[in-house]
């Protein structure tokens, strides 16, 4: 049976995609290998704060609530387009914790992305978010764990997302964030660029920026189940 066409969320996304998959199709080699190592997978993404909580308000057009939701979207299409399962704790620029037990309580909003990830079949989280440093001139991107079980996710994601963004490589490190900390099974938090830095802002209210991203992550993901974790 013929697979049904997926639209991206933008029209430079979905051309571009469209270019890829031409390209595979005609017999040459996948812009990124080990793809079929998404087939029947579950995979938690969670596009961080929402709507009470944009996140942080950089220098730029958008919001962090708003650049990561887009690349979480666009991310959520191609594990699809490749067999994957994807579970969203936010679809919309709304809280999480809207309408569950959590809503109203401190730490409400966190906690709604943890049960979301704990009451799944989930076998990885992502959390997506932006940075700020109070020094403009502070770029790049950086990936969090906590638990150990987290560290191989962490890494392989930063590896991938350095390489396809060009970004500047901030490492890996261990954090104690809320979200890492409770959710159980293996996470990561991607810090995608600083909203204090003039270029990094601009760049992430860009489609095409965005999609750079989203295949970036999608290689780390596409690595860290080849190598059988």
């Amino acid at each position: 049976m013929r697979k049904p066409l997926i639209l991206y969320s933008s029209i430079w996304a979905t051309l571009l995609m469209l270019g890829l998959f031409a390209v595979s199709s005609w017999g040459a080699p996948q812009r990124i290998p080990g793809l079929e190592h998404l087939q029947g997978k579950v995979i938690v993404l969670d596009p961080g704060h929402g709507g009470g909580d944009p996140g942080t308000l950089g220098v730029g057009p958008t919001t962090e609530a708003e650049n990561v939701l887009a690349i979480a979207w666009e991310l959520k299409a191609m594990l699809e387009r490749y067999g994957a399962q994807v579970i969203m704790t936010r679809q919309t620029d709304a809280s999480p914790s809207l309408g569950t037990q959590f809503d109203g309580e401190r730490n409400g909003q966190l906690a709604a992305r943890v049960a979301t990830a704990n009451r799944s079949r989930g076998q990885i989280y992502i959390s997506l978010h932006n940075d700020w440093h109070d020094q403009s001139e502070v770029q790049g991107t950086s990936v969090h764990y906590y638990k150990s079980q987290d560290l191989a996710l962490a890494e392989v994601l930063q590896e991938h997302l350095v390489r396809q963004t060009k970004a500047v490589d901030l490492g890996v490190r261990r954090s104690n964030f809320y979200v890492l900390r409770n959710t159980s099974i293996p996470a990561a938090l991607v810090e995608i660029g600083f909203l204090s830095h003039p270029d990094e802002a601009r760049l992430l209210a860009t489609p095409s920026y965005r999609l750079e991203v989203a295949l970036g992550l999608l290689a780390g993901i596409s690595a860290y189940f080849a190598g059988g974790f």
